[in-house]
């Protein structure tokens, strides 16, 4: 008799603890589905819109720190660069900020060419090479090695990559737990993640990402 009523005590447990596994799986995708739907009406809330002149930000700039900080309009003329390599695509301004033209496709970004003369350019990446190993993806030994020498061809070398990777990587795998992201993670991102943002971090992050323009 109490042979079998510890068989039935164990059955009863195991299906318990695999109840209580399948609600935290369904649950964790659930929180998964809203944090993203959230962040996806933020986003699309934050659109740009191109006008005869500037690019208009209806609900103002996502970030408040820098040249659009207190304004909705992005003149053409303080424009130096688009880059469509990044997502986000980005404007280079005043020759030290990136600017995020959330909103902004290939098809826009040939017209603000053609509209305003604005080069496109295709710059390395460099925030999307720190953040590679954060990613819902393997990153092999020889790949991080390639990323070091492309960033160190950059003016950010081993040991600074180090300091930054050290400094995001709590906030960034914890975006990847909740989103499986395994794309992309870039610039945009880790401003996102570096919670809570103030002006000093917001610049930090943007010496990294125009290494690659001061170098040229």
């Amino acid at each position: 008799m109490n042979v079998e009523y510890d068989i039935v005590l164990t059955w009863g447990s195991l299906i318990l603890v695999l109840g209580c596994v399948v609600v935290l799986y369904f649950n964790k995708h659930k929180i998964q589905y809203w944090s993203l739907l959230q962040n996806k009406k933020r986003i699309e809330a934050a659109n740009c819109i191109v006008e005869k002149d500037h690019i208009y930000f209806p609900k103002g700039y996502y970030f408040k720190f820098g040249y659009l900080k207190n304004k909705d309009k992005l003149p053409f003329s303080v424009i130096n660069e688009i880059r469509t390599n990044t997502f986000p695509i980005t404007a280079r301004i005043n020759t030290n900020e990136i600017v995020f033209l959330l909103g902004l496709d290939e098809e826009k970004c040939i017209q603000l060419k053609d509209q305003a003369n604005i080069i496109l350019t295709n710059p390395m990446d460099n925030w999307s090479l720190i953040c590679e190993e954060f990613l819902d993806t393997e990153c092999s030994v020889e790949l991080k090695e390639r990323i070091l020498q492309q960033l160190e061809k950059n003016g950010i070398h081993p040991n600074e990559v180090a300091q930054i990777k050290k400094h995001i990587a709590s906030r960034m795998l914890f975006r990847t737990f909740i989103s499986w992201e395994w794309q992309y993670y870039g610039q945009f991102d880790v401003l996102k993640a570096l919670w809570f943002l103030n002006s000093k971090k917001y610049w930090w992050t943007m010496d990294i990402a125009l290494r690659t323009h001061k170098k040229q």
